[in-house]
């Protein structure tokens, strides 16, 4: 059986030769507190590598895909070497002080082990 998770390093060293660095913000409600009236919030930043791309003429459908929406090439690795959290359209993703907002995620993953995310981002 092949063994993915070299895969997924020569995926992580190929992007952070070409990109650059990228936050995966995660907020996560908890329960409902009766007596703050709202249920609290947990922030949770995951810095990984990334290369943002733009879709091409005909990529754009102006209903799935808009103008101005970009596609982000997403390392399997956090900077730190931990598995990045894989993202969901509820993330927020950071890069160079701009926000996007998470459309679609695509996770290649062969078997178990993560070697690529592909996301589309739409900017705030």
């Amino acid at each position: 059986m092949t063994d993915y998770t070299k895969t997924a390093a020569r995926a992580d060293a190929s992007l952070r030769r070409k990109g650059g660095i990228v936050v995966l913000r995660q907020i996560v409600a908890g329960e409902y507190d009766p007596d703050l009236g709202t249920a609290p919030t947990t922030t949770t930043e995951y810095e990984g590598t990334g290369v943002k791309i733009g879709y091409s003429a005909e990529d754009i459908d102006g209903t799935l895909i808009q103008s101005g929406d970009q596609k982000l090439l997403l390392s399997p690795l956090q900077r730190n070497g931990a598995p990045m959290l894989t993202p969901t359209t509820a993330d927020l993703v950071l890069i160079g002080g701009a926000s996007f907002t998470i459309v679609a995620v695509d996770k290649t993953e062969p078997v178990d082990v993560a070697v690529l995310f592909t996301l589309q981002l739409r900017g705030l």
